[in-house]
């Protein structure tokens, strides 16, 4: 990936700022890792790939564009692969009651915040279905960007024994973000397959990327995360008991 997507967003200064500070060293893959989709839901991704963006948009005011199905092969490529190595899945359903006050100051950011697109139990809270979870795979439940803020999700991770995360998902700048700094906070390893993220904005799309690939995690080819777990040996199924 010699040109990158933040690229044609940087200064020069940046550029050189980054040349000369130390940041975006590789960290590496982690030995024992989970896969994590983060809010593949139809109030993210719009009802099908062919619906029309500003129809979409009226629908959902979360709506992330085409870039969503785009990148949805994309997780379902990894996602084949873990299977078949017992690699923990983990997946968020971002939902609110139906009176929302759940959703706490959220509610007033945006002019649409009251809007019903977040209910618990929708279809627009439904993860794709190319991509949907399975009995074995792990759900998280969360009101806020973070999927490790108010969530079992540290002990899911405890008990698995993941010492590193692949992050998809959306979007880029909330809710992957927030998780990829917390999931680095408690020294978990961070890769994030480029392909198979994605935003509302262009720009806050790339930026993030760059800054967590600068400070929080490895922000790296898709085919080179495949090539990674393809490598890996299978883990023994898992079962509580």
């Amino acid at each position: 990936m010699t040109e990158r997507i933040w690229d044609k967003f940087l200064t020069d200064r940046d550029k050189k700022v980054f040349d000369q500070s130390g940041y975006g060293r590789r960290v590496g893959f982690g030995a024992r890792p989970a896969l994590f989709i983060i809010d593949v839901q139809y109030n993210f991704c719009g009802d099908d790939p062919d619906q029309d963006e500003e129809d979409a948009l009226a629908q959902y005011r979360t709506y992330c564009g085409k870039a969503g199905w785009r990148a949805v092969p994309r997780i379902e490529r990894l996602m084949t692969i873990a299977r078949t190595k017992n690699i923990p899945i983990f997946y968020t359903q971002s939902e609110r009651r139906a009176d929302m006050l759940d959703n706490g100051v959220q509610t007033g950011k945006s002019h649409r915040g009251a809007e019903k697109t977040t209910t618990e139990g929708t279809h627009a809270t439904q993860t794709v279905a190319p991509i949907a979870p399975r009995p074995q795979d792990m759900l998280i439940g969360k009101r806020m960007p973070s999927a490790f803020f108010g969530t079992p999700f540290m002990s899911y991770l405890n008990f698995l024994d993941v010492d590193s995360l692949i992050l998809t998902g959306c979007s880029t700048s909330g809710c992957l973000r927030a998780t990829a700094v917390d999931a680095y906070s408690y020294n978990f390893k961070v890769t994030i397959p480029e392909e198979t993220t994605f935003d509302r904005f262009e720009t806050s799309h790339a930026v993030n990327l760059f800054d967590l690939n600068c400070k929080y995690a490895d922000v790296v080819a898709t085919d080179e995360v495949a090539a990674y777990l393809e490598s890996l040996p299978a883990r023994d199924a898992i079962a509580a008991e």
